[in-house]
C-alpha cells in the first residue's frame, strides 16, 4: 500500500482534482477508492498497533467522504475479529453518495453505528468508549475549511481530552487543520498517527498544521500512477527511496583519497565543541579525510578532540577565532580539498568575518555555510558566488538575512527557502520541523524525519558536517543537502525509538548516522511511518 511514485506535496484542492480525474477520465469508481483508502488504513493500523490496543477501537465519523473512509476502517477491523465502536456526528439519513453506501455496508455486516445528532448523544458515545485505547478521527479530512463549529468542534475537543490516555489516528489529516495551508483557525485534533491518501498535503508540512500529529504514513489507494507522477506540485516529501538512490555505495576499490577531503572552518575559544562535532559527523558520514583549520592557541584541544581529524594551525584573532590572514595558508595552489564547511562556532570578530566573505567570493570548492558564517554574509553576496554553496539557516538566521522576523519566515517557509536559493546553483536549507531544501529549477524537498528531542545544542554543527562529507564524496549539492538532513533526523528518530528518551544530544545523534544509512538501505522499498 506504500507508493512507489514521488511523494509530491499537494493541496487538498489539488488532491480533489486528482480524485475527480481518476473517476471521470480513468473510469476508477469513487467507491473503489474509498474502499481502498479504508482498507489501507486498517492494514496500517493492524501492522502498527497491538491487538490489545485495537480491541474496542472507537471510530468517530463525519458525514462526508472522510467519514465514509472511517466506516470502511471499522468494517475491516471488525472482519479481523475486533469489536469496534462507531459514532456518526449527525444522522444516517443525512449521508449521501459513497459515504452512504459504506455506512449501509457496515451496518449490513452487523456493526452498529451510534448516531450523535446532538451534544448529549455525542457525550454518550465518548462515555461508552471510555475504555478504548485507540480512537480514529474520520470527521473532516482535507475538505475542512475555517474553524470547526457545532458538534464537530465538540467531537474534536472530546478527542483531544483523550490525549495521553489513548492513541489517536486521523484519516488523511487531523480534523481542523487546513490541508491547503496548514492553518488552524479553531481547534484541531492532536493525532498520534495520520494515514494520508495518495499524496502528502501542504497542511502536513507547514506550521502550525505539522504540530498536530506525530507520525505520517502515505498510502497508495489505487490512483493511476501517471496522475500522481504529474501532479501539480512545487514540493516533494523525501522518502528512503530518494536517499538510497543518491547515496551510491562505495565500490570495492574505495580508499581515503577516493572518498573526498573535507576542510572544516569552525570553532573559536569557548566554541571548540562546534568544530569537534562537525568533524566527527563528517568522519561518520564517510569523508575520506577531514581537516580542521585550528586557531594556533587552541591546537591542543583540536588535536586531541577527534583522532581521525587532521589539523592546520593558522593565525588567530585576539578572541581565539580564525584570522583573515589564514586564507593564504588554507587555500594555496596545492589545495586538494573537495568541499569546505564554514561557520559553526567561528565567532563574529571583524577579522573572522572578513575571512568568511573572502572564502565565499573566491574558493571554487562546494561550500557549506552555517552558524556564524551566515552572520557575515548577505543574500546578495551569495548571488554573486559563481560556485556551488549550501546555506543552512534556522528561522532566526533566515530572518536576519532578509531583515524580517522569525514569525514571518515560519509563515512562508517555502517562499523564504526559494528566496535564499535564488536563481543560481545555490542550495538553501531552512531548518526546523519539516526542514525545507531548495534549489532553483527543482521542486522543494521537505524532510519527514527528526523529532522534538533534537532541540539541544550542537545539532546544526552535526548537520553541517554531515552535508559537508557528502559534498566531499562527490554527491551534488541539492542531493547532499537533502540526504544529510534526512539522515540527521533519522539518526535522532532511531535514538528515540531505541531508548524512549525525550532529549537527545548532538554527540549521540552523530554516532547513529551510520545506523540511519543502514535503515535507509533496509527500508528504501517499504517506507515506514515518518514523524
Amino acid at each position: 500500500m506504500y507508493p512507489v511514485y514521488p511523494w509530491r506535496i499537494v493541496s487538498g484542492r489539488e488532491m480533489a482534482e486528482i480524485d475527480r480525474c481518476a473517476i471521470e477520465k480513468h473510469g476508477i469508481g469513487g467507491l473503489f477508492l474509498m474502499e481502498q483508502a479504508g482498507k489501507g488504513i486498517a492494514e496500517g493500523m493492524l501492522a502498527s498497533f497491538s491487538p490489545a490496543c485495537l480491541r474496542g477501537a472507537a471510530i468517530i465519523c463525519g458525514k462526508g467522504n472522510n467519514g465514509g473512509d472511517g466506516f470502511v476502517v471499522a468494517r475491516y477491523l471488525a472482519r479481523e475479529g475486533y469489536r469496534v465502536r462507531v459514532g456518526l456526528v449527525g444522522q444516517g439519513t443525512e449521508l449521501k453518495g459513497d459515504a452512504l453506501l459504506q455506512y449501509r455496508r457496515l451496518v449490513a455486516e452487523g456493526v452498529p453505528v451510534e448516531e450523535c445528532g446532538d451534544p448529549a448523544a455525542l457525550r454518550r458515545f465518548f462515555e461508552s468508549a471510555g475504555d478504548s485505547r485507540l480512537f480514529v478521527d474520520a470527521l473532516l479530512g482535507t475538505g475542512g475549511r475555517g474553524a470547526p463549529t457545532g458538534l464537530i468542534a465538540e467531537a474534536i475537543a472530546s478527542l483531544n481530552r483523550l490525549a495521553g490516555q489513548a492513541a489517536i489516528v486521523s484519516v488523511d489529516i487531523p480534523s481542523g487543520v487546513d490541508g491547503d495551508t496548514g492553518r488552524v483557525e479553531g481547534d484541531a485534533v492532536r493525532a498520534d498517527w495520520v494515514y494520508t491518501l495518495g499524496l502528502p498535503k501542504i497542511g502536513h508540512v507547514l506550521p502550525p498544521g505539522l504540530n498536530y500529529y506525530r507520525k505520517l504514513a502515505v498510502l497508495d489507494i489505487g490512483f493511476p500512477p501517471a496522475l500522481m507522477e504529474n501532479a501539480e506540485s512545487d514540493a516533494v516529501l523525501l522518502s528512503a527511496r530518494d536517499i538510497n538512490r543518491w547515496m551510491v555505495p562505495r565500490n570495492q576499490s574505495a580508499h581515503k583519497g577516493s572518498e573526498g577531503h573535507l576542510l572544516v572552518l569552525a570553532g573559536s575559544r569557548g566554541m571548540t565543541g562546534a568544530v569537534l562535532l562537525c568533524a566527527r559527523a563528517a568522519v561518520k558520514m564517510g569523508a575520506g579525510l577531514v581537516t580542521a583549520a585550528c586557531p594556533e592557541p587552541l591546537f591542543p584541544i583540536y588535536a586531541s578532540g577527534v583522532w581521525e581529524m587532521l589539523t592546520i594551525p593558522v593565525p588567530a584573532t585576539p578572541s581565539g577565532g580564525l584570522a583573515a590572514e589564514s586564507f593564504d595558508r588554507l587555500f594555496g595552489p596545492e589545495v586538494r580539498y573537495k568541499a569546505v564547511v564554514m561557520g559553526p562556532g567561528l565567532g563574529r570578530d571583524a577579522s573572522t568575518q572578513e575571512l568568511i566573505r573572502r572564502v565565499v567570493r573566491e574558493i571554487e570548492q562546494p561550500l557549506v555555510l552555517d552558524g556564524d558564517a551566515l552572520a557575515a554574509i548577505s543574500p546578495a553576496l551569495l548571488d554573486e558566488r559563481l560556485f556551488p554553496w549550501v546555506a543552512t539557516p534556522h528561522p532566526g538566521e533566515m530572518a536576519r538575512l532578509f531583515q524580517t522576523t522569525a514569525d514571518m519566515v515560519q509563515a512562508d517557509r517555502f517562499g523564504f527557502a526559494r528566496r535564499l536559493a535564488g536563481s543560481g546553483s545555490g542550495v538553501a536549507v531552512l531548518k526546523g520541523a519539516k526542514t525545507v531544501t531548495a534549489q532553483a529549477g527543482r521542486p522543494l524537498a521537505v524532510n519527514p524525519t527528526g523529532n522534538p528531542a533534537m532541540a539541544s545544542g550542537g545539532m546544526g554543527d552535526v548537520l553541517a558536517g554531515t552535508v559537508g562529507a557528502l559534498l566531499a564524496r562527490g554527491i551534488p549539492p541539492f542531493e547532499a543537502a537533502a540526504a544529510g538532513v534526512f539522515l540527521h533526523g533519522l539518526a535522532a528518530d532511531l535514538l528515540v525509538e531505541e531508548t524512549g528518551t525525550e532529549v537527545v544530544t548532538a554527540g549521540e545523534v552523530l554516532n547513529r548516522l551510520p545506523n540511519a544509512l543502514r535503515r535507509v538501505r533496509e527500508e528504501s522499498g517499504s517506507p515506514r511511518l515518518w514523524g
